[in-house]
């Protein structure tokens, strides 16, 4: 048996240790960003700074942070300027001093700020700490046991005492992580409604649309304003329509079922937002022929599908592929689910009885695919 280092160079060694090491510890940066938006940090930087800018000692004094904790500040933030959420306007000076730091705003910074500060642009703030929950956190840390395992389904089953799966826990718990993780869905749906406008030939020729596991109706409420003919209905279980039936009105209405064994509602289109992607393809099967169904006794109809852009290793930019690729571990610790290729998304829909798809890139990471009987 040959020795490492008969076929490595010390460099690539070296290289690989950084590598490693770095990889070791990237969760510091989503914790990080959890730290920015759980103190407001973009907020403080867009109504307290000047020109949307602020130095390090006006950021620890709108905190109210110690003294002793503003080398701290500067640490969390020097990791938040490399991730690309905040600018430094001496970020690449390592002699400034702590006084001389001044922090910006950028484009990621922009979708984390609430209320009155972002100009009708959705923050996804809570998306980011419903993802971030302890609980769903946890059961990262116990991928490994569970790869060994027959069962339970997800490592989330695991990571919880009552051994629940993510929707039976968000049931069970709506106050606190069901609240973020409402937020956080809903603040996932608010950021396509800046390209809405460009569908409108997916939705000029429907009238009726039903929203399979649409929870608080934000999705249906976000089209009807875009396009006011439709009328639409959230289909969901229990718990949601009872949580959420109080957003009803002449346009849209609330109806209790389960997408797996329950007859849907009849309409002209059925949408799916995010719930493929979670989902075994099983059970994406089973969801879409429950909508074949309702659009046979419809007379006619499609399915749309909202969901992260198909994975295409071989064309997609790095960060957009690196996204993905962490979807995709996240669909398989919390839910059944995967990210899908073009291919995948086919063998899903042509099981089901479609005979074609479309799939149109929406914004950021989401795709729209539409399938046709």
């Amino acid at each position: 048996m040959g020795s490492i280092s008969e076929n490595t160079t010390t460099l690539e060694l070296s290289q690989g240790y950084v590598n490693v090491y770095k990889h070791m510890l990237s969760y510091a940066s989503s914790m990080a960003l959890k730290c920015a938006i759980q103190l407001h940090i973009p907020d403080i930087i867009f109504t307290k700074g000047k020109d949307q800018t602020i130095t390090l000692p006006e950021l620890a004094s709108a905190l109210q942070i110690p003294p002793s904790r503003i080398s701290c500040l500067r640490r969390v933030m020097r990791v938040l300027v490399h991730s690309g959420i905040f600018t430094n306007k001496n970020q690449h000076d390592d002699d400034k001093t702590e006084e001389e730091e001044v922090y910006g705003l950028t484009s990621s910074s922009k979708i984390l700020l609430t209320g009155g500060n972002n100009n009708g642009v959705p923050s996804v703030g809570g998306y980011v700490l419903a993802v971030l929950e302890p609980v769903t956190v946890t059961a990262f840390h116990l991928i490994g046991s569970w790869l060994k395992k027959e069962s339970p389904r997800t490592p989330f089953h695991l990571a919880n005492d009552e051994g629940l799966s993510l929707y039976e826990y968000w049931g069970k718990n709506i106050d606190g992580f069901g609240d973020r993780l409402d937020e956080g869905m809903e603040s996932d749906s608010g950021v396509l409604k800046f390209v809405l406008k460009d569908l409108k030939s997916s939705f000029e020729d429907i009238t009726t649309l039903v929203d399979v596991g649409g929870n608080t109706g934000s999705m249906c409420m976000m089209l009807i304003e875009e396009f006011p003919h439709l009328k639409c209905t959230v289909f969901d279980l229990p718990y949601a329509i009872e949580a959420n039936s109080h957003n009803s009105t002449s346009n849209l209405k609330f109806v209790e079922g389960d997408m797996f064994q329950s007859t849907f509602p009849e309409a002209d289109a059925f949408l799916l937002k995010s719930v493929l992607s979670g989902c075994s393809d099983e059970e994406c099967v089973k969801i879409l022929k429950n909508c074949g169904e309702a659009i046979t006794r419809n007379g006619g109809g499609k399915v749309m599908v909202i969901d992260n852009n198909v994975i295409n290793t071989k064309n997609d930019e790095a960060a957009e592929l690196e996204a993905k690729l962490y979807f995709d571990m996240l669909f398989m610790t919390a839910l059944t689910g995967r990210e899908r290729t073009k291919k995948d998304y086919e063998n899903i829909f042509y099981q089901a009885g479609f005979t074609r798809i479309k799939i149109t890139r929406m914004f950021g990471l989401k795709s729209l695919i539409e399938g046709f009987p």
